[in-house]
């Protein structure tokens, strides 16, 4: 196995390792820990993929990803937490033990249904990409899974990010990467929108002096 392989299958399971761990950590830094590792792996699979279809205009997309995603979102949830007081344990409607089970369980559905698809049907596309493409439609679906189960906002928002992570990965996957303007614009929007809901959840914890989205449910207009 080539060093370039290794590298490709190291990636990846640090990817899938870390999302499975943002679906089950219930700790606030465990979980940004997590998050950080899988969007480290995926700026690695995008180096990965730039070697092996010289594509060089993927390197400054795998920087924008490790800086944006795995230095600059977390750094900003972070600060928020800790400058609104928010408790560090997070709350989900699944046990530790359960969350395992049913991550495992969604993940490999994602990849049931990603091996379906015309794409790998047809055996179109080469070594990452065929690996890789399954592997980001369980990560989507992780995602989304995540942020209906989770009751609390950093949570939810965390969920919103592994989600995109996927969309990210299914992006290199299938397409081999966009445009570099599409690409830092894509990032600079998911910057943006985690200060947004950052904001938002900071408003919650002054408002309820809980992140928990079940008081939200007593609003009416």
């Amino acid at each position: 196995m080539t060093t370039p392989t290794l590298f490709t299958m190291l990636m990846l399971g640090l990817f899938i390792a870390g999302t499975l761990a943002s679906f089950t950590l219930m700790r606030l830094p465990s979980l940004l820990r997590s998050y950080t590792f899988s969007s480290v792996a995926l700026g690695g699979l995008a180096l990965a993929l730039a070697y092996e279809k010289s594509a060089m205009h993927l390197i400054p997309v795998a920087v924008a990803v490790v800086a944006i995603k795995a230095l600059l979102v977390p750094f900003v949830i972070r600060n928020m937490a800790e400058h609104s007081g928010a408790s560090l344990r997070l709350s989900s409607s699944l046990r530790p033990s359960a969350s395992w089970f049913v991550g495992g369980l969604v993940f490999t559905l994602g990849i049931f249904l990603a091996l379906r698809s015309p794409l790998i049907l047809a055996g179109e596309g080469i070594g990452q990409i065929l690996v890789l493409l399954p592997i980001s439609v369980g990560v989507i679906l992780v995602g989304l899974v995540m942020m209906i189960l989770r009751r609390d906002l950093l949570s939810q928002l965390i969920g919103f990010l592994v989600l995109e992570n996927g969309i990210a990965a299914f992006s290199l996957s299938a397409l081999g990467g966009i445009p570099v303007a599409i690409e830092f614009g894509v990032y600079s929007a998911v910057l943006i929108g985690a200060i947004l809901m950052a904001t938002l959840s900071h408003r919650v914890q002054a408002l309820f002096g809980t992140h928990d989205t079940t008081h939200l449910n007593e609003l009416t207009d």
